[in-house]
């Protein structure tokens, strides 16, 4: 397991900044998101269960910055929703700060992926495992309700993804299934341009 982040706008709800609680979504599900991962109702039923007294707020998902705890977190037919409290410290007067003014507006979640399933070239997240969550600056793509921000992506796994849709898409060609065949090449497009910017991110790290 490799723990990643993903990230979500979300909307301040009673927002108190005396006291720093807050409400909102630090997941959300049913939405296929930039890196092709869609995150199953009951994700983060396990988590919340048996490590739910060890799940942090953090900035920036520095662990070395922790700013908060979680107050409330359950899941619901939207997704993860969670109410958190921001400490009084120097770190956290400053967050609170930036919240209220609405620089901050996105949550991000810090996990490994416990269980996962492939189909139609899309990572089903059946089991994830919560350390925090996280306010954040931004998230990567402004147009997906969920963007992943993958610092660790396997890359192994996208080329497996790549190659079963280029598979896919030649047995639909040999048939002449037009428009499940265009369907399967957009999809593999998104796929190799995922799997260039991971390699190009590992060459950078190397």
């Amino acid at each position: 397991m490799q723990y990643k982040t993903k990230r979500v706008p979300f909307e301040l709800k009673d927002f108190d900044q005396k006291t720093g609680i807050f409400t909102g979504y630090a997941a959300v599900f049913g939405n296929v998101d930039a890196g092709g991962d869609l995150i199953q109702p009951g994700a983060f039923t396990k988590t919340l269960k048996d490590n739910k007294d060890r799940i942090k707020i953090c900035w920036q998902h520095d662990p070395y910055s922790p700013i908060g705890k979680p107050l409330e977190m359950r899941e619901d037919k939207k997704g993860l929703f969670v109410k958190g409290q921001i400490s009084d410290t120097s770190l956290g007067k400053d967050v609170k700060i930036l919240m209220k003014d609405g620089v901050i507006n996105e949550l991000s979640i810090g996990y490994d992926t416990v269980k996962k399933k492939w189909k139609d070239g899309v990572r089903h997240l059946k089991e994830l495992k919560l350390y925090e969550f996280s306010p954040v600056t931004w998230a990567m793509n402004d147009e997906a309700v969920i963007t992943s921000v993958k610092a660790n992506e396997d890359i192994k796994e996208v080329l497996v993804k790549t190659i079963e849709l280029l598979d896919r898409l030649l047995e639909k060609n040999e048939v002449e299934e037009k428009d499940s065949s265009e369907l399967e090449m957009n999809r593999l497009f998104t796929s190799i341009d995922s799997l260039e910017k991971n390699i190009g991110s590992k060459l950078q790290e190397g």
